[in-house]
């Protein structure tokens, strides 16, 4: 049963488009309204555990809709030196977001290619991670169980990603 288990976890991890990761969206990075300079933005902090002995980048990506999760349409797409982002062995991003709804995918790129490296069938070989600490169950991973809002206030999350 636990093989089962594990095995449905990593498929539904297939579903996550590695477009989304590749090179060409690594040059896009920042690109948020926010950090356009979007008078009513907010302070996002991100704060990733389990990255402490880990050298390299990880990349984060934000989508603010079901339709464009885990696709190109991002709202921001950023990459994160963790030796320039580590601060008492947690790694601190700040992101600045107009207020709204908005799901956060974030995977560490273990041999700094620039892109998230999956198997033949298309399985993640690097670790990822989802805000709200979500876990995929049966099948790729859902908006909803990802989306947070962000009003005008800060605000934190706190995200797990497991090195592998």
């Amino acid at each position: 049963m636990k093989i089962l288990t594990n095995c449905i976890v990593l498929l539904s991890l297939l579903f996550i488009n590695t477009a989304t990761f590749a090179e060409e969206e690594a040059a896009a990075v920042d690109t948020a309204a926010g950090e356009s300079g979007v008078e009513n933005a907010t302070i996002l902090r991100v704060e990733v555990t389990g990255l402490e002995d880990a050298e390299g980048s990880i990349f984060i990506s934000a989508y603010d809709s079901g339709d464009t999760w885990l696709g190109k349409d991002t709202v921001l797409t950023r990459e994160v030196v963790i030796a320039e982002a580590l601060e008492e062995g947690v790694v601190c991003i700040e992101l600045s977001l107009p207020p709204g709804e908005y799901a956060l995918s974030i995977f560490y790129d273990k041999n700094d290619n620039g892109k998230l490296d999956t198997n033949f069938i298309g399985i993640p070989k690097e670790p990822v991670a989802l805000s709200n600490n979500a876990r995929p169950k049966f099948g790729p991973p859902k908006y909803k169980d990802a989306v947070f809002t962000l009003g005008s206030e800060a605000a934190t999350q706190n995200i797990s990603i497991e090195t592998i």
